[in-house]
């Protein structure tokens, strides 16, 4: 065949092929060098170098236009670089993958890049025995100092210590009227609280003083779901008066004086004297549509940057969270940028953020540690999701869903990495942080870090969003050391599928299938190969809604596996030292699968309806927790209990040597020693975690109170008090739905907590049973339902047309066949005591069954169910056969009302009557379980008054 080709057409090809290739083809390699002693008129060599950071990218422009295949290098020589402004990287500073750019560090020098300003030519003179003050430069406004490379304590109350349980120092009375009094203007200083939860925190500037005992306050935009302030975790600092005692300091923002006490030796005349000024150091400032491309720095030490926690205000959709979206280094619009082997510390706000779109972009091998905010964060677009919502309890109606999966568009974070890198003493100004945090982004990747002594959690995925991340041999311990309900790792899933509503989230799934929960993740998460400890919550807590998620291969060793009320979860090959599986409040048809993982104690379930898809062929250390999980949860099947023989676990080496039991199980070993941080620098310093000794105690099992034909238990662990999403342990919870009384007509449901009844507290059961056994009359009850309050209206108690335990004030015996005199009479039978009994005679001779007693209730009553309490304390001798006659006269007793069966067991047995019109009732015992004698803790029914 002949082919014509259009050579006119095909050269005007080609320079726009090579124009489209040059870039991507191997050209040579420039470096230019700074150094603080340089000089921006010098050409940039490594005898004559540039000073300044921001005049070599300029001629890096310059040259990389000239020259787009050579590979370039800026080489940064020891010393400070005080930047007055950020350095801007745009689309047009741009390498390519065969000609990338870099800011590095010049061999094995440090350059240290500021965002602050050095103050000179002070002068100290002292205002008394401890405190100097100095003139600084006018206009200077500034919340950071640092003295000789120390950065100190901005003046506060209470007084800073290592040791508190939040914010270095808490006190309850910090906005006290006394206290406040003292302070001439507070204007500009700040209150500090954790949420009344203990989630996060919140932060106010006080604007000045009400009066002369308030403060005005402006803020607390840094949470997004709402909180009350905690009464005692908090602080106040920036307040003139509270500067007490060393290392603290105060500006007067009026008279630009700086007011200093320093420790015995510092002598200030000479002393190196730094404020912070910037909130960032580095930006990558791109666009979908121009990003930065191919751009790197590394080797550099980063420091000295402002607080930015009142920024901290961008609401997550249905997150716990709000955040800045704002970081030292910011990445915003790039593809293959990255920072390599650099320190960032003294820094007040996130260090590594990465918001909108970023593809292939990383940190790796950093030490970051010192941090005000979270270490890293990846955030994307909120335009990206189909439905902008907030509202942590509810989803879009399914008539208002939109059933389009995965992002609307391509403005969010993707195929980024966090690797190799040492994040530790994050969290020092906010909480509610993370060493890694992800929202609305997808496909990144967590590997080889070393996350510890954070506040929150380590790492902390926000909504299912857009899924597809990893997270893998990584080291998470110390964790959740301020907060409280967390874990090293945490997520929530509040997505499309889900609402607060266990009930309806698993109808909408079961009506459209497991699509709808896939609608906003484009692939599953995949936690593995880590090691995580958190002695104050989970190490692995996958909380509201978690769905999607892969688990595998993870040593846990404090606070066990939580999976809440998500779904599609598949948890296998992990090891949970001194804990379990904490399985709460799961949806129906859940798909969650357990198995082939190694406990050293039973499952802990909180609040338990469905059981998922398989819970099988786990391995427990014990045979009375396996045998409970069979009996009481009925999975299990053919999991075993036994010692699978840990290779060396007093040095965290949980391989199984017993591979008996390991392949009855289906247990894989897997790697114990690359957890964290791998890079041999960070490696040498970084912290590991305590590995614990392995504790066998019996399972925790905390019983209810029967009540009111319910179940009633006080709120005792973290693991209740998170699956109900409440912020203490007060309360009173319904284990199972009450019957009787008003709540035959006031639904209360499982899961309920009773917090108040009108405006008093119900802080346990013994508040809740004594408030409806008074005399008060109660109008409304406030129930804790899905982790919103609720309040209904109570009936009036005095309606006799409620069925409820019966009063038996007036109630008498009319007789009985024999009664052990004095003690154990049959009016023992009837006295609200079930702790006393009557017994029928057994001393000289025990007569033989049938035993009857009579009672006279002195009224007519519409009888509707019939309880039986035993005696307490001992097991006999107790009724097996009986029969219940009732009449209107107490002669005609017609037949038996029932008949049937006691248990032989000290609980409370109730037996329906139906709706029966009585006054007088019978209790003819037939036979008994051990003698022939007879005894009755407590006889009793539930009924209403006869209808006029």
């Amino acid at each position: 065949m002949k082919r014509n080709y259009n050579l006119g057409m095909f050269k005007l090809y080609i320079p726009l092929l090579l124009a489209l290739t040059l870039c991507c083809l191997a050209g040579s390699a420039k470096d230019f060098y700074v150094s603080p002693s340089g000089s921006d008129n010098s050409v940039g060599t490594l005898e004559k170098p540039f000073a300044t950071i921001a005049f070599a990218q300029l001629k890096v422009r310059e040259y990389k236009k000239a020259n787009p295949a050579d590979e370039v290098t800026v080489y940064l020589k020891g010393g400070k670089y005080y930047l007055s402004e950020p350095i801007v990287f745009t689309a047009d500073d741009s390498g390519c993958k065969e000609a990338p750019i870099a800011y590095k560090a010049y061999k094995n020098e440090e350059p240290l890049i500021l965002g602050g300003v050095k103050l000179k030519g002070l002068k100290w003179e002292k205002c008394d025995d401890n405190i100097y003050k100095s003139k600084v430069p006018e206009g200077l406004v500034f919340e950071t100092l640092f003295i000789n490379g120390k950065q100190q304590v901005l003046a506060r109350y209470p007084n800073y210590t290592e040791d508190a349980p939040a914010f270095n120092g808490i006190a309850s009375d910090c906005l006290s009227k006394e206290r406040v009094a003292t302070w001439n203007d507070p204007t500009y200083g700040y209150f500090h609280a954790m949420h009344n939860a203990l989630w996060g925190g919140v932060h106010y500037q006080i604007t000045g003083k009400k009066n002369e005992n308030e403060v005005l306050l402006e803020g607390g935009t840094q949470n997004n779901r709402g909180s009350s302030k905690h009464a005692e975790y908090r602080f106040v600092e920036n307040i003139f008066e509270e500067l007490d005692t060393l290392n603290e300091w105060y500006l007067n923002r009026h008279t630009f004086e700086l007011y200093f006490y320093p420790e015995k030796g510092v002598d200030l005349n000479k002393a190196e004297v730094e404020v912070a000024a910037l909130e960032q150091l580095f930006v990558f400032a791109g666009s979908v549509e121009k990003p930065v491309q191919y751009l790197s720095i590394e080797g550099l030490t980063l420091k000295r940057t402002i607080r930015t926690f009142m920024k901290t205000a961008d609401r997550l959709l249905r997150s716990d969270w709000t955040i800045y979206r704002g970081g030292v280094v910011h990445f915003e619009g790039t593809e293959n940028c990255a920072i390599k082997d650099c320190e960032l510390s003294d820094l007040g706000g996130n260090a590594v953020f990465f918001n909108h779109y970023n593809k292939n972009s990383s940190v790796e091998g950093c030490h970051i540690f010192d941090v005000g905010g979270s270490g890293v964060c990846f955030v994307g677009d909120i335009n990206t999701a189909w439905h902008e919502n907030y509202d942590i309890g509810n989803a879009p109606e399914l008539e208002d869903l939109i059933f389009t999966r995965g992002p609307k568009n391509n403005n969010y974070p993707q195929y980024c990495k966090v690797d190799n890198n040492l994040i530790h003493n994050i969290g020092t100004v906010e909480k509610q942080t993370a060493g890694v945090h992800i929202s609305l982004a997808a496909y990144i990747t967590v590997s080889r870090n070393s996350i510890y002594d954070v506040p929150r959690a380590g790492i902390n995925i926000s909504e299912g969003k857009w899924g597809g991340n990893i997270l893998e041999y990584n080291d998470v311990f110390l964790t959740v050391q301020e907060t409280h309900d967390h874990g090293a790792f945490n997520s929530w899933g509040r997505d499309r599928y889900y609402t607060k509503n266990r009930g309806a989230a698993g109808d909408r799934v079961a009506r459209h299938g497991y699509d709808l929960v896939w609608l906003d993740m484009l692939d599953k998460n995949i936690i593995r190969n880590n090691r995580f400890r958190c002695d104050h919550g989970w190490d692995i807590d996958l909380d509201d809604g978690s769905a999607c998620y892969e688990i595998y291969n993870n040593v846990c060793l404090s606070g066990g596996i939580k999976l809440r009320d998500g779904m599609l979860r598949t948890v296998y090959n992990n090891v949970c030292i001194n804990n379990s599986m904490n399985l709460h409040v799961w949806l129906t048809n859940s798909g969650d699968t357990i198995k082939s993982n190694i406990c050293t104690h039973g499952y802990i379930p909180i609040g338990m309806r469905h059981w998922g898809s398989l819970l099988d062929s786990n391995l427990f250390f014990q045979k009375e927790a396996l045998t409970k999980i069979q009996t009481s949860y009925h999975t299990d099947p053919n999991s075993i209990y036994g010692d699978p023989l840990f290779v060396d676990p007093v040095n965290g080496d949980f391989t199984v040597a017993d591979t008996c039991l390991a392949n009855k199980i289906g247990w894989v070993n897997f790697p114990m020693d690359q957890f964290g941080v791998q890079k041999p620098s960070l490696k040498a310093i970084a912290k590991t975690p305590e590995i614990p000794a392995v504790e066998l105690t019996a399972d925790e099992v905390i019983p209810g109170v029967e009540y009111m034909g319910g179940v009633i238990k006080n709120i005792v662990n973290d693991g209740e008090k998170s699956a109900a999403g409440l912020p203490d342990y007060n309360g009173a919870k319904i284990e199972k739905g009450l019957t009787k009384g008003i709540f035959s007509v006031v639904k209360l449901q499982e899961d309920d907590v009773v917090l108040k009844m009108d405006d008093e507290e119900v802080k346990n059961i013994n508040d809740f049973m004594s408030r409806l056994a008074g005399e008060k009359i109660y109008k409304t009850i406030s129930v804790w339902r899905y982790q919103k309050m609720i309040v209904m209206d109570l009936p009036d108690p005095a309606d006799c047309n409620i069925p409820k335990l019966l009063n038996n004030g007036n109630w008498k015996i009319v007789s009985f066949d024999s009664e052990a005199a004095p003690d154990y009479t049959a009016e023992k039978a009837i006295d609200n005591d079930p702790q006393t009994f009557w017994h029928t005679q057994f001393e000289p001779m025990e007569p033989a069954f049938p035993h009857e007693v009579v009672v006279d209730m002195g009224e007519d009553y519409i009888l509707h169910s019939f309880e039986y309490t035993p005696r307490q304390g001992s097991s006999h001798p107790r009724i097996k056969d009986f029969q219940l006659f009732v009449s209107t006269d107490g002669e005609s007793w017609g037949k038996p009302l029932l008949v049937g069966t006691f248990k032989d067991a000290e609980d409370i047995q109730t037996f329906s009557v139906g709706k029966v019109k009585a006054r007088y009732f019978k209790l003819l015992g037939l036979t008994g379980y051990t003698r022939n004698a007879a005894s009755i803790g407590e006889i009793s029914f539930v009924g209403t008054c006869v209808p006029e």
